[in-house]
């Protein structure tokens, strides 16, 4: 058995599994996500005026700050908030699976090792998800404690919300995005490049790569997609079937319709050169003098 053939035979034994696990992660990751995003609509606002009337009535600061109100709106829904956090993180863990299965097959099919981005396949999400959940844990352990207490200055409301260990906790999560979604794009590039997944499926994993650092919905719905569309390629559901690439062990880059037309019109001939225009100026015809012929019609005269 050859390395190719051994290749093929661990991606088949591990194919079922990786695309469950890629299936589960996205529907994890969307529900986490979308129950954060719905918890955090509802949260009670501070607004400028409520910020600047202390000033106005000429305190220095208020005796009960503005801000008590959301954190007892935090600590009043703190399962809620910790349960999504845990979902999501599990969405965030199983990705590791499917974005390393993709990238094994790309390398085997290119021969270009990726260890790099192996490596952020491996650990950049799953840390993502258990910085998420340390995180909203300490949140809430922060409310909980501040409205145990009973100052309720603004002293006491930052040292219950933030603090240096949650900035350089928000700070390593930051950096973990990015490496995320450098792996998804990469992924995604490189798996439709060796013909692993269909352009439209490869261009989605690219866009979700930089929708995990720039996002312009909070829902994350096209990695729900992504991933979602992983796990039916791989189990050939819903009309979606496994490129040829995944049965060949081989790459099988996929052909643009320019490159189609072009191979339906076949082979151009060579263009001949375009021959010399040669201007050839017409010869006037031969004129007889005016004066010849009136000599010759004065002899005839006299001749006769």
């Amino acid at each position: 058995m050859d390395d190719r053939e051994r290749q093929l035979e661990q991606e088949g034994a591990q194919r079922q599994r990786v695309a469950l696990l890629a299936i589960a992660a996205g529907i994890l990751y969307l529900v986490g996500e979308f129950g954060a995003w719905l918890a955090s609509s509802k949260t009670p606002t501070v607004g400028l005026l409520q910020g600047l009337s202390p000033a106005l009535h000429g305190l220095r600061a208020a005796h009960v700050d503005p801000r008590t109100d959301v954190i007892r709106f935090l600590d009043k829904h703190a399962v809620d908030n910790v349960l999504f956090a845990l979902v999501s993180a599990a969405g965030l863990i199983a990705m590791r699976w499917p974005l390393r299965y993709l990238l094994n097959a790309a390398v085997a099919r290119d021969n270009r090792p990726a260890p790099i981005t192996l490596g952020l396949a491996s650990f950049a999400p799953p840390l993502i998800g258990l910085g998420g959940l340390v995180e909203t844990v300490s949140l809430q352990t922060g409310a909980h404690g501040y409205l145990t207490h009973s100052a309720r200055t603004a002293a006491a409301v930052t040292a219950a919300t933030a603090g240096s260990f949650r900035l350089s906790l928000l700070l390593a999560v930051f950096v973990l995005t990015v490496c995320t979604a450098f792996v998804f794009i990469m992924v995604g590039r490189r798996a439709m490049n060796a013909g692993l997944l269909t352009k439209v499926m490869g261009w989605l994993g690219v866009a979700c790569g930089f929708l995990f650092i720039i996002q312009i919905v909070q829902v994350p719905l096209l990695q729900f997609a992504f991933l979602v569309g992983i796990g039916m390629t791989l189990l050939q559901l819903g009309g979606l079937t496994r490129p040829p690439a995944w049965e060949t062990g081989e790459a099988i880059p996929w052909v643009s319709q320019a490159q189609l037309r072009a191979q339906a019109r076949g082979p151009r001939a060579p263009r001949e050169p375009r021959a010399r225009r040669t201007t050839t100026t017409p010869t006037p015809a031969p004129t007889v003098p005016a004066s010849a012929s009136f000599g010759s019609s004065r002899k005839r005269k006299r001749r006769r």
